[in-house]
């Protein structure tokens, strides 16, 4: 497995990674440093099974229950974030919050540069009493790629 048959830090990736697991009590194990290796530095949004086939050559016994459970530890760590956008559950590499377009042609999912539809959202469900732990919108249709193929 090339480096990473032990769990040793070998960057500032790592080094995140580890202190964020041993901060809650949790092992590094090589599965978790190399899942984590391959999402980090790339803006991007993945799939379990898509994680799965990038791992697979490193990691040739590692399984999908795992990396789900470990793209869902990740995301309590803060380290990504899951998108509730239809189809496959995607995990995004940017966990700060920002709201995302999701295509209904082609699947693409997008990041938007907006928290105005987060903010109405909140709002709304603060208005009617609830307390709001987070927020999140998915606005879904059709991308710019779809339209002018269309076309």
């Amino acid at each position: 497995m090339s480096g990473m048959d032990a769990p040793t830090v070998t960057g500032s990736a790592d080094e995140q990674l580890v202190a964020r697991l041993r901060g809650a009590g949790l092992r590094v194990t090589p599965q978790r440093l190399a899942l984590h290796r391959l999402l980090a530095g790339t803006p991007r949004h993945v799939t379990a099974e898509a994680l799965l086939r990038e791992a697979a050559g490193d990691l040739p016994g590692l399984a999908l229950p795992t990396v789900y459970s470990t793209l869902e530890l990740f995301a309590e760590l803060g380290l990504v974030r899951r998108v509730a956008a239809p189809g496959a559950a995607r995990y995004d590499t940017n966990p700060s919050p920002h709201d995302h377009f999701t295509c209904t042609g082609c699947g693409a999912l997008i990041d938007l540069d907006t928290s105005a539809g987060r903010a109405a959202a909140t709002r709304a469900a603060e208005g009617a009493g609830h307390a709001v732990d987070a927020a999140t919108v998915v606005v879904s249709g059709r991308c710019a790629n779809c339209l002018a193929s269309a076309n």
